[in-house]
């Protein structure tokens, strides 16, 4: 089991200690490889969390220039390095000849050990993630049984765009932008495609395998409904999102917090039932706020 996450720019984000603190109180032990750029390697916060920081330009590949080219933004775009990660993962994976991985976003706190839904999650080929709404799938959690499955999708990505071009894949699937989120959710929708739906809801449509998990996974829904977003408060029920649409049609359901252990875990309080949230994707980026203690 290892975590890989993802960062390129000038600066490393403020809130990336929160994020490290918090997965730290859970899970003191999982190796976390950091894939950054050469000059933030000596960032005194990598050893302080135990995080090994990895020059991502190593595992640059051909594929990173096929996709900026089809994707027609530049190399440093935002939206170009939210997919190319993906590429820099992958490839990373395959290197090292690394398995059964985790990844989430820089914003994301993660409130369980990750080790209580390995074993169900590595027995399957492929990916699991969270599906924020009709046409996208969030990186609030995602699981990668290996650099295969990973590659199927990236393949996917460019046989598609080079099929259809950026303008076309947006008027084909009906989707208002082109970016990583909406071609993991065009991926998904393909009959082939190895990427299964992680719970986010106790009923439909978005409760796969909630049976066997007994928690939720947020996309990004739950962490603005509790933190809000960049320009709304707590409380955002984003309408083009599965969760958002569902806490619109029913004020009964509430967000509290529990105590385990002396650590406070987001649980969801619905029919008068509790549900845990293992994670929170946090839009305003006050990860602070939501840390366990």
């Amino acid at each position: 089991m290892n975590v890989i996450m993802f960062h390129s720019g000038k600066d490393l984000p403020s809130f990336l200690e929160d994020n490290f603190k918090q997965f730290r109180y859970f899970n003191p032990a999982v190796p976390v490889y950091f894939l950054t750029d050469y000059h933030h390697l000596q960032n005194p916060i990598f050893t302080k969390y135990s995080i090994t920081a990895v020059n991502k330009d190593d595992y640059y590949s051909e594929k990173v220039t096929h996709f900026e080219i089809l994707f027609g933004k530049p190399s440093n775009d935002f939206w170009t390095l939210a997919a190319t990660r993906m590429l820099y993962i992958e490839n990373f994976m395959r290197l090292r000849s690394m398995t059964n991985v985790y990844h989430f976003e820089n914003d994301v706190l993660i409130y369980y050990n990750l080790q209580k839904h390995h074993t169900y999650l590595r027995q399957y080929w492929g990916m699991w993630i969270t599906f924020g709404g009709p046409d996208k799938c969030m990186t609030g959690f995602m699981f990668i049984k290996n650099y295969k499955a990973l590659q199927h999708m990236t393949n996917y990505w460019i046989n598609l765009l080079s099929e259809y071009g950026v303008v076309g894949v947006k008027n084909t699937f009906k989707v208002d932008m082109v970016n990583e989120m909406t071609l993991m959710r065009i991926y998904a929708s393909d009959a082939e495609s190895k990427l299964r739906p992680l719970p986010t809801m106790p009923i439909p449509p978005m409760n796969h395998g909630f049976e066997d998990f007994g928690s939720l996974f947020d996309p990004a829904s739950w962490g603005q409904y509790v933190g809000g977003t960049r320009n709304e408060g707590p409380g955002a029920m984003p309408q083009d999102h599965y969760i958002g649409t569902w806490l619109k049609s029913l004020p009964e359901v509430r967000l509290v917090w529990i105590y385990e252990d002396h650590l406070k875990i987001p649980t969801l309080i619905y029919n008068n039932e509790a549900f845990r949230i293992n994670n929170l994707h946090i839009h305003s980026k006050n990860l602070h706020l939501y840390l366990s203690k």
